[in-house]
This record gives structure tokens, C-alpha cells and sequence, in this order.
């Protein structure tokens, strides 16, 4: 099985980013978006593998860890040096200028160390701070040889035209928060907890609740983003924009939780506790 069998129900997505790479004509930058829970950063670390394998190059190899090449190896555990992913950092959630400076700026001017190309990965564009945008957009606008950008977001329009127009779209249908074959108990206990965090009232027992099974501590973070990006949805169609913009705010919020908690192991229960003071602070629908 490819990389590309791992994205199930992408078939579209996965159909253009293949015809790109059997064609020649990989852009230098991809803006892949889609709803909250869509696989995009998982989209870009298998097209980072597809473009970097060095036993099937355009597939990448398959999912079993013990029979990867060493590129594939590398990227699948987050090591490759010349797969570069930014995230948010701080209370305040953002991709701050440093890390542009630092993690892409200070690369681009040099060849990948050991691929054919370099992929730096954006997880959530929209939370590039301005300067940080703008540093990158310099980059965008005139971009190194064995370069690729890959930005992820769920709110592309929220993101600077210029940046828009420098990327080729790719879109993702929603992705599901559990296995289709997961245990129907397990995920009616997660679509629960989500419809509880998506509220605007919490139970002080919420976080450990949420944290007794931490494997489900980010598939609930995903059914909470999931019902809240649904109301906002039905808001704008009858024509609500506050309670859309509410809703889509703490949508946004709780999937900035969903990559440490997901990939880098933050403690869970501290992670929805952190995350329910966030929630709080934002702006009530009605407040001036």
C-alpha cells in the first residue's frame, strides 16, 4: 500500500497531487485546505514521501515502518532533514517570524542535504504572524530551485491574496475523527465528548473526562472542531455572521490544540484545561 492509500475518502486530492508528479509539473508552492479534520497535514508528509522515496518515487513507500527506505523512514518519524514542518508556538498560538527566519529563510539559499527536494509545511497558515507572512510571501514570490511549500489551512480565505495566488489549491474532503472500523462504543463516547466541548458551558470534570482514554483526546478535540465548523455553516446560511464568527473562532481554537496533543504528546487533561481558559476568553456572541 502507497502513502497515498492512507488518505482514505482523498481520492480527488490524491488524484490531482498524483497526475502533478507523473506529469513533471509539481509546483513549487500548494495551499491544501479543507474543513477541520481534513488529513492536510497528513497530505503534505505523504507527498514529502512520494517525492523524496527513494523505492518508489511517486507512491512512497508503504505503511509498513519495517520495510521503509531510510527517506521514508526519516520523514514518517519527523527526522528528515529536509522536510521542515511550522507550527504554532506560544499562548498565543501563531507561526511567529523567527521560526520563518530561522526554519525556512536561513535554509533556502543552500541544496537539500539528502533528497531531491526541500518540503517545508505550514500546519495552519492562517496563524503565520503578519511580519512571518509577509517573509514568506518574499520567498513565494521568488522561489529557490528543489524548494516546495506546502501551506495547510481551513480558512484559506483568511490568508493574504498574494499568498492565495502564488499556490496551487488543492482541496480535501472532511476526514473522519475515528477509523471506520473503530469500536462503535469508543466513538460514540468521542462525538459525545465533542458535542460537550463544542458547547458553550463545561463541566469542571470535562478534562478528565476527555484525558481517562488519552488515543482520544485528539479525535474529540477533531468531533468538537466538526460540530462547531457545522453550526458556523448553518449560521452564515441564515445569514447569522456573529454567531458563524463565534462559532468559527472556538473551531479554530480547539484545532490548535489538536498537533500537540496529536504529534507531540502534551499532557491531555492540562491540554483541554488550557484549552477551556482559551474558550473562555473569547468574545461572547452580542459582546461589544
Amino acid at each position: 500500500m502507497s502513502v497515498w492509500q492512507g488518505l482514505a475518502g482523498q481520492e480527488r486530492a490524491v488524484a490531482q497531487l498524483c497526475r502533478s508528479i507523473e506529469r513533471g509539473r509539481v509546483p513549487h508552492a500548494y495551499l491544501f485546505s479543507g474543513p477541520p479534520g481534513a488529513p492536510l497535514v497528513d497530505a503534505a508528509i505523504a507527498l514529502a514521501m512520494a517525492l523524496s522515496c527513494q523505492r518508489a518515487p511517486g507512491t512512497g513507500c508503504d505503511g509498513d515502518p519495517d520495510a521503509m527506505c531510510v527517506a521514508c523512514s526519516k520523514i514518517a518519524s519527523g527526522i528528515h532533514p529536509d522536510v521542515v514542518t511550522l507550527v504554532r508556538e506560544g499562548a498565543a498560538q501563531i507561526v511567529p517570524i523567527e521560526s520563518v527566519r530561522n526554519q525556512v529563510i536561513a535554509r533556502v539559499g543552500f541544496p537539500p542535504h539528502e533528497g531531491p527536494v526541500r518540503v517545508f509545511i505550514v500546519e495552519e497558515a492562517t496563524a503565520l504572524a503578519p511580519p512571518a507572512a509577509n517573509a514568506l510571501l518574499k520567498t513565494l514570490e521568488e522561489p529557490p530551485a528543489r524548494t516546495m511549500f506546502v501551506l495547510c489551512t481551513t480558512a484559506p480565505d483568511q490568508l493574504l491574496p498574494t499568498i492565495r495566488s502564488r499556490c496551487q489549491r488543492v482541496r480535501f474532503a472532511a476526514g473522519n475523527a475515528l477509523p471506520a472500523d473503530a469500536d462503535p462504543a469508543r466513538a460514540e463516547r468521542v462525538a459525545a465528548l465533542g458535542a460537550e466541548l463544542a458547547g458553550d458551558r463545561h463541566d469542571s470534570s470535562l478534562p478528565v473526562r476527555i484525558a481517562e482514554a488519552k488515543g482520544d483526546t485528539a479525535p474529540v478535540l477533531v468531533a468538537a472542531a466538526r460540530a462547531l465548523h457545522l453550526r458556523a455553516h448553518a449560521a452564515a446560511r441564515a445569514g447569522d455572521l456573529e454567531v458563524a464568527r463565534h462559532a468559527g473562532s472556538r473551531a479554530q481554537a480547539i484545532l490548535s490544540w489538536q498537533i500537540p496533543v496529536a504529534i507531540h504528546n502534551a499532557n491531555p487533561q492540562l491540554a483541554i484545561e488550557a484549552l477551556i481558559v482559551q474558550l473562555r476568553g473569547l468574545p461572547e456572541v452580542g459582546a461589544p
